[in-house]
């Protein structure tokens, strides 16, 4: 089966070059069979890939060591979810499943644009008309072929000649290396694909960029698209960074989230940029301007992806989640610098079709608030990268290594929040290109004066610090503005009874609701993360069995420890009763002796509830039964998790699908001139 699979990966190595080439010469793209051989070579590595991911996965739950990736990842002595999780866990592996991603990708954007053509009656008549510009073909649609198709071949050429997947194990192996235990999660059986994932959306937009820049069809339909796709791919992104700090605090030990490890950082400096974009390209399709500013950080965007990649394969950054030393991260980072050089160059070169169609609207105007926050996700940006690279800069430079701490990194976030948390309640207030109106106006002043009370309730009362009491009071603004914006609207509906207007008003302006519910879960999250960060607790304590101590309103009584054997592994763990005056719970801190590893890990014990979390972590214990723990009380951690399945709702709600007859009444044009009318403002705020 390995010889099938170096067979596949080989074959979409050359139908993904061909591909490529043809999508992105202008003179083969128009005509009918080549455009055909496209769509036909998308399909074939699909189905290649596939069968390469399909060999790949019954190797590992097989443990068939003859397989070098397989005894390098997995042993006898996993459970079979856990092998199949090393399809992810190793380089090639993880490449492997980023090129599949990456075709059902555009397998998908090829179906969707060959019905599209369908639908228009393109016929073999027609070719001699396209080809003089005109009919009904989407010209945009093979040249994005083309650039994912040739993104595709670095992907799978990097397979090919430095990350076989398909590779022979040159030792004769009774069992494999197994996974690392640290890695042995649930969570890590859906946070790096998910990650993956993420990366792959975001070719999306940035292959409909090149692809509008390289034709001169910066008007039209790609826009609403690479809307869509910026949107998922932010949205999946979000998801596979919040499940990484998920699993860190379940599994690192150390009783936090996140700590600011140049990898970390990697995955997450691409989402700011994205965040930037997802906002720009939304001011371009409603006012027609920050044209240039959305084109470019989609272009960054993209390529940030790929300086994560540089980031954790590299080498050059010591982390848990790097790779091994490798030169395939340099590839990346020059495909990086190849992908922003040749953006810019086109970017440049279309600048005149890129100029604003409209003048700047009123200070107080909704592009006004989004571009100020723009700029401050970009300082943000800066910062993060700035402080990501200054050990390796400062060692290549200076022969000596300055290493950025977390207080840096939270010193330039306090900024920034104060910055974005007050302009995500107040945008969607406003109005698209015009100073609010006195109703509106009226709204703002009431909802932050509901905001203040709030915030200054809950800090006077002593029930939060003075930053997360900031946020909970930008909370509750962004509550009331979603009130008031809701009243407004229901108002206007006179002829239907409330709860009909309040029906009719959500299901009318969804795409602006579903924005709402974005900003409200971006603000509970930061709830979390200020809440968590100012109040966390911790005492280091020594207990022999049956002893207790009192902490934090809190009675800990250690019961005893004890010791299990599984095949795998051996586990000490020590019994703790935590009560307080409401409730009552059991928890059991553990350390984990993994024989195959032949090392300890920590396994922590969490008693979470909305408010507050109980952290305990355990050291060990001595030979009288002793035990030393640490107790970390961690307030509001679950508002973070909270927050992010609000955010992931609301981007859900802005990508349904609209209704049939809403799309009818706005249909969507496949032949737009370079220089198109402008697009009809839609009524949403995300």
């Amino acid at each position: 089966m390995r010889n099938v699979g170096e067979l596949c990966l080989f074959a979409t190595l050359v139908l993904s070059g061909v591909a490529a080439f043809v999508g992105l010469s202008p003179g083969l793209a128009i005509v009918r069979r080549l455009r055909a051989g496209v769509t036909f070579a998308v399909n074939v590595c699909l189905v290649l890939l596939t069968v390469v991911v399909g060999i790949l996965a019954v190797a590992l739950c097989r443990c068939d060591f003859a397989f070098d990736y397989v005894a390098r990842n997995s042993s006898e002595l996993l459970p079979w979810y856990y092998s199949l999780s090393s399809l992810w866990v190793g380089q090639a592996g993880s490449l492997l499943l980023w090129a599949w991603f990456l075709t059902v990708l555009a397998a998908a954007f090829r179906w969707r644009r060959r019905r599209a053509e369908i639908a228009t009656d393109i016929g073999p008549a027609n070719d001699s008309v396209a080809q003089a510009g005109g009919g009904n073909v989407d010209r945009l649609a093979e040249p994005t072929c083309g650039v994912l198709m040739g993104y595709l071949a670095f992907l799978v050429a990097i397979m090919v000649f430095a990350a076989d997947p398909m590779a022979a194990n040159p030792r004769i192996s009774s069992d494999g290396a197994g996974l690392s235990p640290l890695l042995q999660h649930p969570a890590m059986l859906i946070h790096p694909p998910v990650v993956f994932l993420g990366y792959a959306l975001w070719t999306m937009p940035f292959a409909l960029a090149i692809a509008a820049l390289a034709t001169g069809r910066t008007e039209g339909d790609w826009l609403p698209q690479a809307r869509r796709w910026s949107l998922a791919a932010w949205m999946v992104l979000g998801a596979g960074i919040l499940l990484g700090a998920q699993w860190a605090y379940e599994e690192l030990g150390w009783g936090g989230y996140w700590g600011w490890d140049p990898v970390e950082n990697g995955s997450l400096i691409p989402w700011i940029a994205g965040t930037a974009a997802v906002h720009a390209l939304m001011v371009w399709q409603h006012c027609k301007t920050l044209k240039k500013t959305a084109v470019a950080l989609v272009i960054a965007t993209f390529g940030l992806c790929n300086f994560a990649t540089f980031l954790t394969r590299s080498g050059v950054f010591s982390s848990l989640h790097a790779f091994s030393n490798s030169p395939i991260g340099w590839l990346f980072l020059a495909l990086m610098a190849a992908l922003l050089a040749s953006g810019g160059y086109l970017l440049v070169r279309r600048r005149a079709l890129l100029a604003a169609d409209r003048p700047w609207g009123a200070v107080l105007s909704r592009e006004s608030v989004i571009l100020v926050a723009i700029v401050a996700l970009m300082l943000f940006l800066t910062a993060v990268l700035g402080g990501t690279l200054s050990s390796a800069i400062s060692s290549a430079v200076a022969e000596r290594v300055i290493l950025v701490g977390p207080s840096f990194y939270n010193g330039a976030l306090l900024p920034v929040a104060l910055v974005l948390l007050p302009a995500t309640a107040l945008a969607p207030l406003l109005r698209w290109g015009k100073s609010p109106t006195g109703t509106q106006a009226r709204c703002i002043a009431a909802s932050a004066a509901a905001g203040s009370t709030v915030g200054a309730g809950l800090f006077a009362m002593g029930a939060l610090a003075a930053l997360p009491a900031a946020v909970a009071g930008i909370g509750a603004f962004s509550v009331a503005s979603l009130v008031a914006a809701l009243g407004i609207d229901v108002a206007k509906r006179t002829s239907e009874s409330h709860v009909a207007g309040f029906v009719g008003t959500v299901a009318l302006r969804r795409p602006l609701y579903a924005g709402f519910v974005v900003h409200l879960g971006f603000v509970a999250l930061s709830l979390g993360v200020a809440a968590s960060s100012a109040g966390s607790r911790q005492q280091d304590v020594r207990l022999p069995p049956g002893d207790a101590i009192d902490w934090n309103g809190r009675r800990v009584r250690f019961v005893e420890p004890r010791e299990r054997m599984l095949p795998d592994k051996m586990i000490v763990e020590a019994e703790l009763v935590v009560a307080s005056p409401s409730r009552e719970v059991v928890l059991a801190p553990a350390r984990h002796f993994h024989r195959l590893a032949g090392d300890w890990t920590t396994e922590v014990a969490i008693d979470s509830t909305l408010w507050s979390d109980v952290y305990a972590i355990l050291h060990g214990t001595d030979a009288e039964g002793r035990v030393r723990l640490t107790l970390i009380e961690n307030p509001m951690v679950a508002w973070i998790w909270l927050g992010g399945i609000v955010m992931g709702i609301g981007g859900l709600l802005r990508l349904w699908p609209a209704r049939r007859r809403d799309a009818a009444r706005n249909p969507v044009s496949t032949n737009a001139t370079v220089r198109a009318a402008p697009l009809k403002p839609l009524r949403d705020a995300a």
